[in-house]
């Protein structure tokens, strides 16, 4: 092996585990992020391109070129649904995701989230702490719609279909059932389903794209969006007053942490040792 191969292999590691300590500082900072996915990093031996056959493997003679890392965020864990005191919150118990968007006004650059901490803004949106507002169906669709466009943002001050407003009075409560359905109470004792929030279903959620903000977005490897009613199908239910917390585990990040981070010191010395055997060459050379 060559000094430039045992520098490039040196490198490839402090390449590969900067990028694992990168993962797992992103995951500690979002340990408390409602709706986040943690970032997994899976490390892979480089075999060298002059390597006879890939079948060939350190065992039979090739050495191996150095480390890769792959970090992949891993969408379909399930977190922990803990109890809120807002109505309007929302978690989805099993598989789904909720349809968001990053304007109320236009129903087009669908996102999919988990993040389901929903609040009322000032003129009755629901948009969660990311700033993306919630989708929804009309009230008699049963939750499923044939397309995303179809969809609306939820709005809970918007006026029941053929009810009078004056005879309702004042809004004074908002609830989402397992169902999805938004209900909501008046000053006269009524309630009326507003809306029907579906879930986005894929073939392959892992196949996600990572977008911001704890949010995804669909690409070839996941396939489209399908739309489905909570609890229907292969669709999770949706709890309200409720959010699905973050699936960051603080200890097994440190343990990471520390492996990770050996493992880079240990990489800086195989070039410091490379380094110091490139002087003495050169020294007993001169």
């Amino acid at each position: 092996m060559s000094f430039s191969s045992l520098f490039s292999i040196g490198l490839s590691s402090l390449s590969a585990f900067s990028a694992g300590l990168e993962a797992v500082s992103s995951n500690i900072a979002n340990s408390q992020t409602t709706g986040y996915k943690r970032v997994r990093t899976d490390f892979a031996d480089l075999i060298p391109a002059e390597a006879p056959s890939l079948e060939r493997s350190s065992s039979a003679g090739v050495v191996g070129a150095g480390v890769a890392a792959v970090s992949r965020q891993l969408v379909s864990e399930q977190g922990a649904v803990t109890r809120t005191n807002t109505t309007t919150n929302i978690a989805v118990s099993g598989d789904g995701f909720f349809v968001v968007a990053p304007d109320p006004t236009t129903n087009s650059a669908f996102l999919f989230t988990r993040a389901g901490d929903f609040k009322a803004d000032a003129l009755g949106n629901l948009v969660n702490s990311a700033g993306f507002y919630l989708q929804g169906a009309g009230a008699g669709s049963a939750g499923r719609s044939g397309s995303l466009q179809s969809l609306q943002t939820v709005n809970v001050n918007r006026a029941p279909a053929g009810a009078d407003p004056a005879a309702l009075g004042a809004l004074t409560g908002v609830e989402i059932a397992e169902d999805g359905a938004v209900n909501a109470t008046y000053a006269n004792g009524e309630t009326h389903t507003l809306y029907r929030i579906p879930l986005a279903l894929f073939v392959n959620p892992e196949g996600l794209e990572d977008a911001e903000r704890s949010a995804f977005r669909n690409t070839t490897l996941s396939g489209d969006a399908r739309l489905a009613a909570a609890q229907s199908g292969n669709a999770g239910a949706i709890e309200g007053s409720a959010v699905e917390i973050s699936t960051v585990d603080i200890g097994q990040e440190f343990s990471t942490l520390i492996t990770t981070q050996r493992a880079y010191s240990t990489a800086s010395r195989v070039i410091s040792a490379a380094d110091e055997l490139w002087r003495t060459i050169v020294r007993t050379a001169a």
